[in-house]
Order: C-alpha cells, then structure tokens, then sequence
C-alpha cells in the first residue's frame, strides 16, 4: 500500500534572512535619518552620505542600494528644507546611489586589516571616495536644477543656468560645504563606522557572503 506523502510546507523566511535582508539595512536607515536630523542646522553637513558608503562597504552593492534609496525617499517625506519635485528626487536617489556602489568598491579595494583606526594609507582612499562621490552628486543634481530653473524661465539658454548652479556664489558655497565636510568626514569617521558594522555583522553571525 502506498503511503501517502506529507503535504509539503513552504519554510518561512529565517531569521538570519530577515536579519541580513531587513534589520540590518533598516538600522542602516534610522541611523540616516536620526543623523539627519540631528545635523538640520548645518545645511549640506552630514553623516548620511558617508553611512551609504558604509553600507556599500559592510553590506555590498546591492543592500547599500537598497539603503540609499529608502533613505533619501523617507527622508524626502518629511525633509525640513521641502520635499523635492519627483525628477529631482529620482536624481537625487540615483546620485546618492554612488556612494553605495563607491563603498562596495573600495571593500573590493582596500582589505579590512588596512583600515586603521587614525591616519593610515586607506585614509588617502577615503578621501578620494569622498571627493569623487560628492562632486558627482553635487553636479548630477546642479546640473538637473539647471534644467528645471530654464524650464520655468521659459527658455532653453541651458549654458546661462547650468553657470548660475555651478559657479553662481550661493552654488559654491553649498558645494564646498558637502564637498569639504564629507571629505573630512570620511577619513575620520569612516574607519571607525566600518569597524564597527563588521563587528555587529559577526556578532549577528553574518558573512560577507550573505
């Protein structure tokens, strides 16, 4: 006689899987947040894009994605300088996206025993991640406010507005604030943050392959 076979049951979702795939990313994202809003009173100040990288670092490319997207979408929710027009967002997110990719790059790059605590030769990468990062996010969304200001002006003399977001006084002198910020934050609190997301990923039992 034939017995009859169990019926099958689909395993639900472990919890090192909810672990890797949610919490630790969303904890990636409150810090963003919390961060953010801490540092409102210093325009273009901020920690955010430097735990993107982290979380490119520590997580790889694709949660470090995942991070910088949900961060800058919640964070537009309820962004105290006003929420941004829809293309404009999109921009931003795809342009905050770089400093995901740039930390999964530089994980690739620079091997976790070289990344010390102080001055160090990865100190000399965090700055130029931090540079390249930050000025193609500033020109990616300048570039785009160009658009837009030359759009409402009625008009297609995009040149006049892209030298108005690029050079005008105010431009620069946003540019050099999250241009020179981050290039100081980066190898100061870099090091300590990754150090830190890698002891929490063993802690939790999480591999660089999961």
């Amino acid at each position: 006689m034939q017995l009859l076979s169990a019926p099958s049951i689909k395993a639900r979702p472990s919890a090192g899987l909810l672990t890797r795939e949610l919490l630790v990313p969303g904890a990636f994202v409150l810090a963003i947040l919390v961060s953010n809003y801490a540092l409102t009173g210093l325009p273009n100040v901020k920690l955010f894009d430097l735990l993107v990288f982290v979380a490119g670092y520590s997580l790889g490319m694709r949660r470090g994605l995942v991070v910088a997207a949900t961060a800058m979408l919640l964070y537009d929710v309820a962004n105290p300088w006003g929420p941004a027009q829809a293309p404009l967002l999109l921009t931003k997110v795809g342009a905050e996206m770089g400093y995901a990719i740039a930390g999964a790059v530089f994980a690739r790059l620079a091997l976790m025993k070289a990344i010390r605590l102080g001055p160090s030769k990865a100190s000399i990468g965090f700055v130029v991640a931090a540079l390249v990062t930050t000025v193609a996010y500033d020109l990616a969304t300048n570039l785009y406010t160009a658009y837009f200001w030359a759009g409402i002006a009625g008009g297609t003399d995009y040149m006049r507005w892209i030298g108005v977001t690029l050079f005008g006084p105010g431009a620069l002198l946003y540019m050099l604030l999250h241009v020179g910020s981050n290039v100081a934050l980066f190898p100061v609190f870099g090091p300590l943050l990754i150090k830190g997301a890698e002891h929490a990923k063993r802690s939790i039992g999480m591999n660089d392959d999961a």
